[in-house]
């Protein structure tokens, strides 16, 4: 499901803002975009968010105004000026050259100065960045709440459909099973010749097929796949993946009944039955 939420807060002089956006993906999937500094958070930061979430892509943006959180810290490279005092004294050294060496020509010299950045790091940060955070998960949770209860009446809506569709199947089985019969056995007759007619054979003929487009078991199945999807979506857990495997399995079910019948009327309720099934199957996506 699709979330967003923001918050801020203040670290000494500097002020952090923290992003979440949630979208649908099958897997938790994490993307940071934040200031190097707070790399050092970002185990911490990725538990927090599964105490919050299952599924989904969770894109956090980390942003900070005011004073930087890092300290410069300038040292002289030793080394480097050593070689360069003793470069220039071979200089006069070797080509009569006279003068003193002055502050300002050394500070001139390339890569006399190394430059550190330290970022002061500790748990008490840590603690705030995590707070400031869990502030936010807890407006993105809200957000997919309510987008959830939206989406669980509109599941159950289209569930409710199937089950009427399936009750139609089941009303119209048995008539639509003796038609069949009737058109079973006219058919056998007209293709056995007359001298050989067996009628002890056409019944068993027709009994044979009769059975094959039986759909008594897939209506059962179907009635408890529909069932099963309204009880998985009163759980207090993550439910998207059974309800996937619930919708492929209604489908399943639909379509061995479009096999099994050529019956007009059955194939009008079947391809109600697939449209249904089918809107199931996308708003499943969206739930986690």
């Amino acid at each position: 499901m699709t979330g967003f939420g923001q918050s801020q807060g203040k670290i000494g002089n500097t002020s952090i803002s923290i992003e979440v956006k949630t979208v649908n993906h099958r897997f938790l999937d994490f993307s940071f975009k934040m200031p190097r500094e707070f790399l050092a958070f970002e185990d911490a930061m990725k538990q927090k968010i599964r105490q919050y979430f299952n599924r989904g892509r969770i894109d956090v943006f980390i942003n900070i105004s005011g004073e930087e959180m890092k300290h410069k810290n300038i040292q002289v490279n030793w080394n480097t000026l050593d070689q360069y005092l003793q470069a220039l004294n071979e200089i006069k050294e070797k080509r009569d050259v006279s003068g003193d060496i002055e502050l300002e020509d050394i500070l001139q010299l390339e890569d006399l100065f190394i430059e550190d950045e330290e970022v002061q790091i500790d748990e008490t940060l840590q603690k705030q960045i995590l707070t400031i955070l869990e502030d936010v998960l807890q407006k993105v949770l809200t957000m997919r709440q309510d987008e959830g209860k939206a989406l669980k009446q509109d599941v159950l809506n289209h569930v409710n459909e199937v089950k009427q569709l399936t009750d139609q199947l089941e009303q119209n089985m048995d008539a639509i099973q003796e038609e069949y019969k009737v058109k079973i056995t006219e058919r056998i007759k007209d293709h056995l010749n007359d001298s050989v007619q067996d009628e002890a054979r056409i019944v068993q003929e027709v009994a044979i097929l009769t059975d094959k487009a039986n759909i008594a078991e897939e209506i059962t199945r179907l009635f408890s796949h529909v069932e099963q999807v309204k009880e998985t979506l009163e759980l207090h857990q993550p439910i998207g993946r059974k309800l996937d495997f619930l919708t492929q399995e209604l489908l399943r079910e639909t379509n061995t009944i479009g096999s099994k019948s050529n019956d007009v009327q059955i194939s009008k309720i079947v391809v109600a039955l697939k449209s249904e099934i089918e809107k199931i199957k996308e708003q499943v996506q969206n739930i986690e």
